[in-house]
């Protein structure tokens, strides 16, 4: 552990990991989500989290609470004012839970073993959720999941061979200028195929290299 103040202790990830029994991955999403606030150091030219003995229990806490069922929101909201809004989340997870509890005897009722397909299980379900609505996931636009590292990577690419392109106009008018026999021992197709075949693989590889760079020089360490 390392030291962030006087009596105050930073625990580094791997025992952060071991003291609550989370994933690495679970860590940093629940940080990235708000739920816990690591203090962060910039040492090395990287981001590096120091976790208390309060943020780990704030984690298992977090933990404890979504294996009992409460939304992320619901979460944050009461580590915000607990007093406040505790109520209203339990409240609204006993109404999730009975729902399913309510859903569970509906299908207990009913036998697949009585159907042949898809369609004659859902006809015998049907008298049970007739009056019942469809899953508000269901009825709202989809939303997709960014792939930063991805689109860094071909932005990084985007803009390498942008400059690249530019470095060649460039090359290509200083050597015109400076030798007045490169248009006669190059003709402008020669120079036109020049760069997608010499300069922009290399300023594609340049780029992509760049790209990963920035992924990794700003994402959390432990």
């Amino acid at each position: 552990m390392l030291s962030l103040s006087e009596g105050v202790m930073a625990v580094k990830m791997k025992e952060v990991c071991a003291q609550t029994g989370l994933t690495e991955r679970a860590v940093r999403f629940y940080v990235q989500e708000g739920l816990v606030s690591p203090s962060s150091q910039r040492r090395g030219g990287r981001t590096w989290l120091d976790f208390s003995e309060g943020d780990i229990a704030r984690l298992k806490a977090v933990a404890a609470l979504r294996k009992a069922g409460f939304t992320l929101e619901e979460i944050r909201s009461m580590g915000t004012d607990f007093r406040q809004n505790a109520p209203a989340a339990a409240f609204a997870l006993r109404q999730r839970l009975r729902e399913a509890i309510e859903a569970h005897e509906r299908l207990a009722r009913t036998d697949p073993a009585q159907a042949e397909d898809l369609e004659g299980y859902a006809a015998l379900l049907e008298r049970e959720v007739r009056d019942r609505p469809l899953p508000p996931s269901d009825q709202k636009k989809p939303m997709t999941r960014l792939n930063w590292p991805d689109i860094v990577e071909w932005a990084s690419m985007a803009v390498c061979a942008l400059v690249m392109l530019r470095l060649y106009v460039w090359l290509l008018d200083r050597l015109s200028w400076s030798s007045p026999l490169l248009d006669l021992l190059l003709n402008p197709f020669t120079l036109i195929l020049a760069f997608p075949v010499l300069f922009l693989p290399v300023a594609l590889v340049l780029g992509s290299r760049l790209g990963k760079w920035l992924c990794r020089h700003f994402e959390y360490v432990p």
